[in-house]
């Protein structure tokens, strides 16, 4: 009986002491936001059917494996969302508040209105020099915007390097506590892997969105994206090749040998894998980089072009039109669009003609390059066919557009010979023939034809220039190279020879009076013409629904969208804050270590611990007093 009452009360001392070394453990981390609580299960130690003492039976974690899995998920959202709103906040202060005295759109209003006093007092040296100096600040602005932009992709790319880095040893330190987690079998060793393992799937999340398999040891297998395997018995190698220069020009492709810009692969047994493409990283840090250097950036760099472009096309091309009749019979009534010096590689001619009741816009385009196909999406127009013109002859011109018009009319059910294109002295003629079968008509015709030089005799001129281009002109070229348009903002300037001589700014021709009006109110007019149509690869409007107004309209919509998306990626990241810290404080409501609680717990082990060494001392005392006897 004595020796009974002895191993209990040493029994007793083992697992107190035991758990009073885990409790204090559990004390002195309890700052540890990746320590979860352990607590130990007792097991009674059985001598028949008596009770001969209490072991320790396991040593376990307080956590909860629902809300956790909740929270690999959410940190992964909350990594997007507060990388995004990051980025776009930036974005949003470079292109400034509506209507502040930096903003993009104050700075086209200023521009627009020096054109207004200009109009008023065309001979004014003032006005004119106005003008030039607003125009300047514009370009500045155009170029000083995308150079940041540029900027901020390249920040990007960096930060892409950084993540796939640092998730390539996560993942590394990973693998070596899953192989840790196969061998130990010392309960109080494999607690503290676990908490270790929980912290690194914790701050992977945080940089991809993983889903998470688990074996009856603990140790972790990681999916990605289309269920790609970033741990399992084995870990691929990461990699990220980043530029060191980013240009409106780099983007990404899954043809590495069109991609200007760095991906992320993965060095597999069955070899190299680029991830981006495999679409991996549906959220979290990385995909949230992703999206802002080859999406979102991008987009505000083709909102920049567009205003760019807009400026150069509408002060520098022109469309004069005259109704034209002739005798017939044939074609006899429609338009004569003057050509001036001639279409330049990338100029358009748009006309909309009705044949036999079906009404069709065709644009055509002289591209050059005939590597280059044709495609009606070369211009933003939805509702226009696009054709090609090839060479710098009106004739060649005026045969090309008759052989596609007769095909389009054929098609449409009208007659041979209901249209005639023809060159009138200077002009582009085109006619119709309103008494065939179910009538022909020319509803509106244009030559956009870009100015050349400042004294060509027209309104427009080469108000800005492209400063890379052979004559600095821009005229929206397409070559197999790629397209003038793509990152002209970059590149936009102001006329040198127009700020050599602003007198310009009237005098169409060596003639012109000091005070004549006639190109002041053009450039007044053309800056607010609000028929253009803009491509929505910026992010306003669709192919179907493409914004249309005037390049003061579309600046003012360009910085309203900016300020818009900023505020709503701040809202989504402080939405998933909340989320993430909700998630958080229920799991901490079980994992998290309680000082009032497991200070009760040091009290009552340290009274368990006295009760048992009283026990065995009164035992001790016992076998004295039988010894004595």
């Amino acid at each position: 009986m004595l020796t009974g009452a002895l191993n209990n009360a040493l029994s007793g001392l083992r697992f107190t002491s035991i758990a009073t070394s885990l409790t204090s453990a559990n004390i002195s981390n309890a700052g540890n936001p990746s320590y979860t609580r352990k607590s130990i299960d007792p097991v009674q130690l059985l001598a028949g059917d008596q009770i001969s003492g209490i072991a320790v039976g396991s040593i376990r974690r307080e956590y909860d494996a629902f809300v956790q899995r909740q929270l690999v998920t959410e940190q992964a959202n909350a990594g997007y969302a507060s990388t995004r709103s990051q980025f776009l906040s930036r974005l949003d202060q470079m292109f400034g508040a509506p209507g502040s005295a930096r903003a993009l759109d104050t700075v086209l209003n200023d521009f627009s209105s020096s054109f207004q006093t200009l109009l008023t007092s065309p001979e004014s040296q003032t006005a004119r020099s106005g003008v030039i100096n607003s125009a300047t600040v514009v370009a500045q602005t155009l170029r000083s915007l995308s150079t940041s932009t540029q900027a901020m992709r390249l920040d990007a790319e960096k930060g892409l390097a950084d993540a796939t880095s640092r998730l390539n040893s996560l993942l590394t330190d990973l693998s070596k506590v899953n192989g840790r987690l196969k061998v130990s079998f010392d309960d109080e060793s494999r607690v503290g892997l676990l908490d270790q393992r929980d912290q690194l799937v914790s701050e992977i999340s945080s940089y991809v969105d993983v889903r998470t398999v688990y074996d009856d040891r603990g140790a972790v297998q990681l999916y990605g994206g289309s269920g790609f395997v970033l741990l399992s018995t084995s870990k691929p190698e990461l990699s990220f090749d980043a530029r060191d220069i980013i240009g409106p020009t780099n983007h990404y492709d899954e043809d590495p040998t069109k991609r200007t810009v760095g991906t992320i692969t993965a060095n597999t047994p069955s070899g190299n894998v680029d991830l981006i493409a495999a679409g991996v990283f549906k959220s979290g840090k990385i995909a949230a980089l992703i999206e802002l250097r080859d999406k979102s950036l991008p987009a505000a760099q083709e909102q920049l072009d567009q205003i760019a472009a807009g400026l150069a096309q509408a002060l520098g091309s022109s469309a004069t039109t005259t109704p034209a009749t002739v005798a017939g019979p044939g074609p006899t009534t429609g338009y004569d669009m003057a050509l001036g010096t001639g279409l330049a590689d990338g100029d358009t001619v748009t006309l909309q003609l009705t044949a036999n009741g079906v009404t069709q816009k065709i644009t055509f385009k002289r591209v050059d390059d005939t590597t280059v196909p044709m495609s009606d999406d070369m211009t933003a127009d939805p509702n226009d066919v696009v054709f090609r013109l090839t060479g710098s002859s009106a004739a060649g011109h005026a045969s090309q557009m008759q052989a596609a018009i007769d095909t389009w009319a054929a098609g449409a059910g009208a007659p041979a010979g209901a249209f005639g294109v023809s060159v009138n002295g200077g002009n582009l003629r085109l006619l119709a023939d309103p008494t065939v079968a179910g009538g022909a008509t020319v509803n509106s015709a244009a030559a956009n034809v870009t100015a050349q030089s400042l004294t060509g005799g027209g309104a427009a001129l080469p108000f800005f220039i492209d400063n890379t281009a052979v004559g600095g002109i821009y005229s929206d070229r397409i070559t197999g190279s790629g397209s003038q348009f793509a990152g002209l903002a970059a590149r936009i300037d102001v006329n040198g020879a127009l700020k050599a001589d602003p007198s310009t700014l009237v005098k169409m021709t060596a003639a012109t009076l000091e005070s004549d009006s006639t190109r002041p109110s053009f450039l007044a007019s053309a800056l607010g013409h609000a028929g253009r149509y803009y491509m929505p690869a910026g992010g306003l409007g669709t192919e179907s629904s493409p914004m249309q107004g005037s390049v003061l309209s579309y600046a003012r919509a360009v910085i309203t969208n900016q300020t818009n998306e900023a505020a709503t990626a701040q809202q989504l990241a402080e939405g998933q804050e909340a989320v993430v810290t909700q998630l958080q404080a229920r799991f901490d409501s079980v994992a998290a270590v309680n000082i009032d609680q497991e200070m009760m717990m040091l009290i009552t082990l340290q009274t368990s611990y006295g009760a048992n060494a009283r026990v065995m001392s009164a035992v001790r005392e016992m076998f004295d007093m039988l010894r004595q006897m």
